[in-house]
């Protein structure tokens, strides 16, 4: 228990969060490049609210932690090359819309309207990020594990991949702006040679990070998943295969690194606050203050990169 008490605190305490959220202002605004980034902050602080409100509606953390959506943040800020505003940085906010409407389906008597907006979201956010159309079968399966997926819930999601592309269409169509609707679905089927020599260090180095936390909480959840009940397990195992195919896309085309990481982050920020919350031994213990060492270094080289690399 002694070594467990910072991360019990850490885990539990009423002051992380406000403390999380005033040192990320902080790495923001040091960071902070153009106002152009603060639509990337905007973004990314509605995907953390998502990342709580699914975890209260869906009571994947049974106790009150708040510590999935600092976990979230705090990689966000620290990650600089993340925060210059690009259309793809849509891509984690409407992946977890898709995440917490087809959670929401789960043995739902009419999953239909679910199932819709789910894939009406993850097709909206795969204009900007086309590559997001990826996940479909990801989420397909997730219908069939929920117990969702029949004739009717399978054309609405069908209908909700079509709608936000019908309106485009019609928009591109009205104003003769038609490469507006072919640029998309050119980039989905553009497929570039694996090449990790056009990543930096330091995005490279974050990346490290995230994975690492990635595969330690996966891995040890798996080892105490039956103590969760059964919708509890199957909502983070379809996390744990989402986070996977993340991993495994980037590593095949690492070029789409900085849409896909917070997609990663999303899904590690779930298991790993499940780890650090309910898990109280000399491994969680020492992982936590080796994950918190780790972020403070990882801080420290941020801010270093930032000032004093000329």
């Amino acid at each position: 228990m002694r070594i467990n008490r910072l991360q019990i605190n850490v885990a539990t305490g009423r002051f992380t969060l406000p403390v999380v959220i005033l040192v990320c202002l902080l790495l923001w605004i040091l960071s902070l490049g153009s106002y152009r980034e603060l639509f990337t902050l905007l973004v990314f602080a509605l995907t953390g609210y998502m990342i709580i409100e699914t975890n209260i509606a869906f009571t994947l953390i049974r106790t009150r932690t708040t510590l999935p959506v600092c976990i979230f943040w705090l990689l966000t800020s620290i990650m600089s090359f993340l925060h210059p505003f690009e259309w793809h940085n849509l891509s984690a906010l409407a992946f977890i819309l898709s995440v917490f409407h087809l959670f929401k389906s789960y043995e739902s008597a009419h999953p239909a309207r679910y199932i819709y907006h789910c894939f009406l979201f993850l097709s909206a956010g795969s204009i900007v990020f086309p590559q997001l159309l990826f996940f479909t079968p990801i989420f397909y399966a997730g219908s069939v594990v929920f117990c969702t997926l029949n004739s009717k819930s399978f054309w609405a999601g069908i209908l909700g991949i079509f709608t936000p592309y019908w309106i485009l269409f019609c928009y591109a169509f009205i104003f003769e702006r038609m490469d507006l609707f072919y640029l998309p679905l050119q980039e989905l089927v553009q497929f570039q040679s694996i090449d990790y020599s056009c990543i930096p260090l330091f995005s490279l180095i974050s990346w490290g990070v995230a994975t690492t936390l990635q595969l330690v909480s996966h891995i040890h959840y798996f080892q105490i998943s039956y103590q969760d009940k059964t919708r509890t397990r199957i909502f983070l195992l379809f996390l744990i295969y989402a986070g996977f195919f993340t991993t495994l896309f980037m590593l095949v085309q690492p070029h789409h690194l900085s849409a896909l990481l917070p997609i990663q982050t999303v899904c590690t920020a779930f298991l790993t606050g499940h780890l650090f919350t309910l898990t109280r031994n000399k491994f969680s213990g020492i992982f936590f203050i080796v994950t918190f060492v780790g972020i403070i270094l990882l801080t420290g080289y941020h801010l270093w990169m930032q000032f004093f690399n000329f």
